[in-house]
């Protein structure tokens, strides 16, 4: 699948492989995470499907989730915490993840994070939650009053946007420049060391084509999916239409 079996991914596959054999040994459930959409990705792709191992991020269609040993999706440790505030206040998604990353919890205690006007809903860790509850009031500089939240009633999230673009081609490198707003050579950078993935892959090939469909995720600067190629514009080059995930 072109994974690169990095130091970090090799680290993750053996913590995953510890879980599921203390998981067997004791006969308790054990559990990793949550985890980001390439980390997932990765252990599906390397962990034996004869081993009994399920992921689950506390709600349907998550993004963020922990892999489950031995684990039904009642036992998984993730509460939902609801923040309240008022509606013409703008807050997103990179507001609420670092308001909680500056209490100096570890990206892996915080899951998917739900954002509408007035509202959002973070999934976290169980052992954190209390944490969490006694120590914000505030995100960024809007106050904010934090309950644990109604499962049947979550937010529906608005966080992304539509770009548009005309490339020369839809090679890799000419799409991270155009979103990113970098030179081509500054994006086959990116490229080269490592900070960009394709469909949660991480690809080295700057050449590499992409199609409709395909998530493209920049370290830094977001994910983006390829969501229209309207065709060439007289100077004959492409028209694509971009979905920006904020």
């Amino acid at each position: 699948m072109g994974y690169t079996n990095n130091a970090e991914d090799k680290l993750l596959l053996s913590k995953a492989y510890d879980a599921i054999a203390l998981s067997e040994r004791t006969g308790c459930p054990r559990f990793l995470g949550f985890l980001n959409e390439h980390e997932l990705s990765y252990l599906r792709a390397n962990i034996s499907p004869k081993r009994d191992v399920s992921y689950f991020g506390g709600y349907p269609d998550a993004v963020r989730v922990m892999l489950g040993a031995a684990a039904d999706e009642y036992s998984f440790p993730i509460v939902a915490l609801e923040f309240s505030y008022k509606p013409e206040f703008d807050l997103r998604h990179r507001d609420f993840l670092g308001s909680l990353m500056a209490l100096g919890l570890r990206r892996e205690t915080t899951g998917d994070i739900l954002c509408e006007k007035g509202r959002a809903v973070a999934f976290v860790r169980d052992d954190i939650a209390d944490f969490i509850l006694s120590q914000v009031d505030k995100i960024g500089r809007v106050g904010v009053k934090i309950a644990y939240a109604d499962l049947t009633d979550l937010p529906v999230p608005d966080d992304t946007e539509e770009l548009s673009f005309t490339l020369s081609s839809l090679r890799l490198d000419a799409f991270v420049a155009a979103v990113t707003n970098l030179s081509r050579d500054k994006a086959a950078r990116l490229i080269k060391s490592e900070l960009v993935m394709i469909d949660h892959v991480i690809s080295t090939d700057v050449s590499k084509p992409l199609s409709v469909g395909a998530t493209v995720t920049i370290r830094k600067y977001g994910k983006y999916v390829l969501s229209e190629d309207a065709g060439l514009t007289r100077k004959g080059r492409l028209r694509i239409s971009v979905k920006h995930f904020r």
